[in-house]
């Protein structure tokens, strides 16, 4: 075990590493830190699921009157309510993060900044799925009213608590065994023999069955919470699934947004999925509205981040679309970016291709267009885990005799084996722990010069020491989220100055004198000074504003 994982408070342990938890035990364990911890721990609740669920988010940082003005990470998951390795990784972070402020190693930081964090964005979907629920992409949302189900519904037909596969021959199906992996269908070809041929689908039953088409049913719980969102949203279906109503439809989607907004101090968030082991950079599309040094600053913090963890970044577009035709919509992450203008990623936790000794070679459309040796390999290598069972014979109350087995696809490619979980925790939290420490943060020095007859001028020098511009993004400026850094003197001749945005070290880096064998300084520059004309004998306060880069004041005085 990681030694930032042997807390001095036993409340302070998430309940496992080695398994998936209960959205009941992950409630529990949050109320218990903030009720055992409130120097360092806050938990709020967001708003309430579909079902009455809350959804909590988790603050950790110094208790204060400005815990709400320090710069702010954010990390989501569960918004996918079955990609349970997302879930453990926040839960896994927060157990490590916490373990710092008690222990003392990060609470210096804590007290100048602050983590948010949502474990479980869509907890009706993560409870269903935990449970053993059949295949849900988000919450429980009901088919739209008056709409009818019929065709294919996946099911648990043999009661061993997982949705499976199930397989019968057929003539015309489209499968065929792989001799070479028992597991395996493969796609049939021309040549095959069609007595060797199967028809396959999850393990369920046929509704409102007219007793001759094989046809799948429409998804009972249909929405994609990560297509609700305001970024470039526009109604859609894929896979069966479609973008809500309108942008914020869905409960669970409008507590994030409204959150946010609530919290203008978050400066940069990542949102955990999985699978692919890798962390998703914008754009998003080809026509997106943020500016190439946006682009590049982003591209610099996620290649940071992923140093040394055996993660990649992909580009969204065109490295990471399902279609190249069809640019994703409604995403979190590109939300975060365009409509908030912070650096929002996702991170894709897992590579389940790497342990079978293979990768895609287009990461995105391999959910369309699968390689055939990939397929293969991936069921050859999962075959042998816990929860994987044989074909095995199965009287199907209307196919009659069929097969059921299969991987627990929950347990394989979507989410690490349990074995491999807290491994592959240990490879995330780093990513999660180097993108919070990129936050822009103001430092203030100010110095009162005697002008004499009872007058003084104030001299202020302020400068952001972080790797993220004062606003996040260039483009939260462009787009007015976010004000320009100013710092007030009440009484002085001019009380209020405007010192605009300042550069971090990031924006220097991937700038045009980044490379070093030319370097030169940035236009804007990290560093601005105020000067403020002042009478009388003080003391006089001067104090300071940056929405994502920190606040505060401090008195000065004649000769101090």
């Amino acid at each position: 075990m990681s030694p930032l994982l042997s807390p001095p408070s036993p409340v302070i342990c998430p309940p496992a590493r080695d398994r998936y938890l209960e959205r009941s035990e992950i409630d529990a364990w949050l109320q218990g830190l903030a009720a055992d911890l409130p120097g360092w721990v806050r938990l709020d609740e967001l708003g309430r699921s579909g079902e009455g669920r809350p959804i909590w988010m988790l603050t950790i940082g110094a208790a204060g009157p400005d815990l709400h003005h320090r710069p702010a990470f954010w990390v989501d998951a569960g918004t996918h309510c079955a990609e349970w390795a997302g879930v453990s990784a926040a839960v896994d972070a927060i157990a490590r993060w916490v373990t710092g402020a008690v222990d003392g190693s990060l609470a210096p930081w804590l007290r100048q900044h602050s983590i948010c964090v949502i474990p479980v964005v869509s907890p009706d979907g993560y409870e269903a799925m935990i449970r053993g629920a059949a295949y849900i992409r988000s919450n429980l949302r009901p088919p739209p009213e008056g709409a009818h189900r019929s065709g294919w519904s996946p099911e648990d037909m043999d009661g061993d608590g997982v949705v499976r596969w199930m397989r019968w021959r057929h003539p015309a199906g489209p499968f065929v065994a792989d001799p070479a992996v028992p597991l395996h269908l493969r796609a049939r070809r021309l040549g095959d023999d069609p007595a060797d041929a199967f028809f396959m689908a999850e393990e369920g039953r046929f509704l409102a069955w007219d007793g001759v088409r094989w046809s799948a049913a429409p998804r009972e719980h249909g929405l994609d919470l990560n297509r609700n969102f305001p970024g470039a949203w526009a109604p859609a279906s894929m896979f069966g699934m479609d973008a809500g109503a309108f942008p914020g439809s869905a409960p669970e989607a409008r507590a994030l947004l409204d959150a946010l907004q609530a919290r203008p101090q978050v400066a940069a968030a990542i949102s955990l999925h999985t699978f692919t082991g890798a962390l998703l950079v914008a754009p998003y599309r080809a026509d997106g509205p943020l500016p190439d040094a946006d682009l590049r600053l982003m591209r610099a913090l996620a290649d940071d981040a992923v140093l040394g963890t055996g993660y990649r970044v992909i580009q969204v577009h065109p490295d990471f679309t399902y279609d190249p035709k069809a640019p994703i919509r409604g995403v979190w992450a590109d939300t975060l970016a365009t409509v908030f203008g912070l650096p929002g990623y996702t991170l894709e936790v897992w590579d389940p291709f790497a342990p079978a000794g293979v990768r895609p070679a287009h990461a995105g459309r391999f959910f369309r267009d699968p390689e055939p040796d990939v397929l293969q390999a991936v069921v050859r290598h999962y075959q042998g885990c816990p929860g994987t069972m044989a074909w095995t014979p199965f009287e199907h109350p209307q196919l009659g005799p069929v097969e059921i087995g299969g991987l627990d696809l929950q347990r394989t490619l979507r989410n690490p084996p349990e074995a491999d979980l807290a491994a592959e925790l240990d490879r995330v939290f780093p990513i999660l722990d180097r993108a919070r420490r990129a936050l822009p943060r103001l430092e203030v020095r100010a110095r009162v010069v005697d002008r004499g007859a009872g007058r003084a001028r104030i001299d202020v020098e302020v400068e952001n020491m972080g790797f993220l511009p004062t606003p996040g993004l260039t483009h939260a400026a462009a787009i007015g989220r976010v004000p320009p850094v100013r710092v007030d003197v009440p009484g002085a001749e001019r009380p209020v100055v405007e010192l605009g945005d300042l550069d971090g070290w990031g924006s220097a880096r991937v700038g045009p004198g980044s490379l070093p064998l030319m370097p030169q300084l940035p236009a804007g520059g990290h560093r601005a000074a105020a000067r403020f004309d002042v009478e009388g004998e003080g003391p006089w306060t001067v104090s300071w504003h940056s929405a994502r880069a920190g606040r505060g004041r401090l008195e000065v005085r004649r000769g101090g």
